[in-house]
């Protein structure tokens, strides 16, 4: 049996797809934002929240906000390297990645057993989540901003990640989870 070959006796039991489960996609984004708003308020604790872009130089500003779109695009790109590397890890193949205009993704068309399919779901949100707060640790505090923007982007941005991982612990330790990247199908033994 392969991990791309559902084994006998398995039935669906979960349907996910963001791009039409319209509800689900509000929940998951409301949840991005509530992490985010709660995040930026712990910031303000460590070091108070400046935004100054038409300070004594903007050119200067500017460059700073297109410095930081690079970062996020970086960022992205990178999260969903991560998940491309758990799944060639577990699947033995590449991921396919894509762009829905929503979201970016990685995805497969193997069949992940609960543990990997966790593994692979918050790799990159503990990977960057250290990275971020290492830097945020260790690099002078004029910096702290920027890079505690990366870290809410990280997890807010892995509001999803969260979701699927949540749901996946409360179903059975059986299941299968087959995830193209816009749509996850879960299964499960029969009865």
């Amino acid at each position: 049996m392969t991990p791309f070959e559902l084994p006998q006796g398995y039935e669906e039991i979960r349907n996910i797809n963001l791009q039409k489960n319209i509800k689900l996609t509000i929940l998951i984004n409301g949840g991005a934002l509530v992490i985010g708003a709660a995040m930026f308020c712990i910031g303000t604790f460590f070091v108070p929240f400046t935004f100054d872009i038409f300070a004594d130089n903007p050119l200067l500003h500017l460059a700073q906000l297109f410095v930081m779109l690079i970062a996020i695009v970086l960022y992205m790109l990178g999260h969903e390297l991560i998940h491309g590397i758990f799944i060639k890890k577990y699947s033995g193949k590449k991921a396919k990645y894509g762009f829905t205009g929503l979201y970016a993704f990685a995805g497969s068309d193997a069949y992940f057993n609960k543990s990997q399919y966790i593994v692979i779901a918050l790799a990159p949100v503990v990977f960057f989540g250290i990275v971020f707060l290492l830097l945020n640790i260790f690099l002078p505090a004029n910096l702290f901003w920027p890079i505690y923007f990366m870290q809410i982007m990280n997890l807010s941005g892995a509001a999803g990640d969260f979701y699927i991982t949540a749901l996946a612990c409360r179903l059975p330790s059986d299941i299968l989870t087959r995830d193209s990247g816009v749509s996850m199908k879960i299964y499960s033994r029969t009865k």
